[in-house]
């Protein structure tokens, strides 16, 4: 309440967390006390290559085989780390930005840090683990990933803000027909300055594979209620979104952009959650088969 407004954004952190923010790193604080140097996402940027799968934890990832895909980067979305501690597989990088996620299920915290991954959180989340467990601060695979709009200690701009610096910005791109909704539709080029939230993780995730440098985008258990189920797991205290219910604008706007960057820079997105909610014109869909096939043409094309 002390923030005003403007910082709203903040108030689910704990009032004894605090950040320092540095250009490449940032100093977590708790009761004025230094915890851990955490670096931004952006310091990972153009460090990939090649094929990724991002997995998400819809209803249509307890059909999935992730032994198929143990060689290739992946990107664990939220609790989907519960699958691949399963299969007795490590994912290349996890990213959990809900703080429900945190707050509910600090299982998958831990796996996820536990696991090796880089870990991508929100600063709610740091703000959690600070309060929880600190020592996990200073395992050296967690990154720090922000909303465009909305970045710790600094104060979040308004819709004709956002406008006037968005709109100028050949690294961001912005709906025409969704501008009211700037602060969480768009697309970023660039992880220095943020994501855009959408209303779902896997926004988030196509953001940071492009910021990453991957060429090819693969995108499994990603439903948005499309089967009318939960989670791939069954779990009374965290609850599946509705993801319908934010489908309009939010969604359905940042992947219309994601599919408007994957044309323009020549990196290939599909989704491979066939009944998902999220229409084939606007991400195409193909089977888990096609995917792989796709990948072994383009290896052999280059032999």
């Amino acid at each position: 309440m002390r923030l005003g407004t403007q910082f709203k954004h903040q108030y689910n952190c704990h009032q004894d967390f605090d950040l320092i923010r540095g250009e490449t790193h940032c100093t977590v604080l708790w009761q004025q006390q230094v915890l851990a140097s955490i670096p931004f996402a952006h310091t990972l940027s153009k460090t990939m290559d090649g094929p990724c799968w991002i997995v998400a934890s819809g209803p249509s990832l307890a059909e999935a085989d992730l032994h198929k895909i143990a060689t290739f980067p992946t990107i664990s979305l939220n609790c989907a780390i519960k699958k691949f501690v399963d299969h007795g597989l490590t994912p290349t990088h996890t990213i959990i930005v809900d703080h429900r996620v945190f707050e509910r299920q600090w299982e998958c915290v831990t796996a996820a840090i536990q696991s090796g991954a880089n870990c991508f959180f929100s600063f709610e989340g740091l703000s959690i683990i600070a309060e929880r467990a600190p020592t996990l601060l200073q395992q050296g695979n967690i990154y720090l990933i922000e909303s465009a709009t909305r970045k710790y200690g600094v104060a979040r701009w308004s819709i004709k803000q956002c406008l006037q610096q968005f709109q100028q910005d050949p690294e961001i791109a912005l709906a025409t027909d969704l501008l009211p909704y700037c602060r969480a539709i768009g697309f970023s080029h660039n992880l220095q300055k943020g994501v855009f939230a959408g209303k779902t993780v896997a926004t988030w995730a196509v953001q940071l594979a492009f910021g990453l440098g991957y060429r090819a985008i693969y995108i499994v258990g990603m439903d948005l209620g499309g089967t009318g189920k939960a989670h791939f797991y069954a779990d009374k205290n965290n609850p599946a979104p509705d993801f319908l219910r934010y489908y309009e604008p939010h969604i359905r706007g940042c992947f219309e952009l994601a599919r408007e960057a994957s044309d323009k820079k020549g990196v290939k997105l599909y989704n491979l959650s066939l009944k998902s909610a999220l229409p084939a014109q606007i991400i195409p869909k193909i089977t888990f088969a096609e995917a792989l096939q796709q990948i072994e043409d383009q290896t052999s094309s280059l032999k």
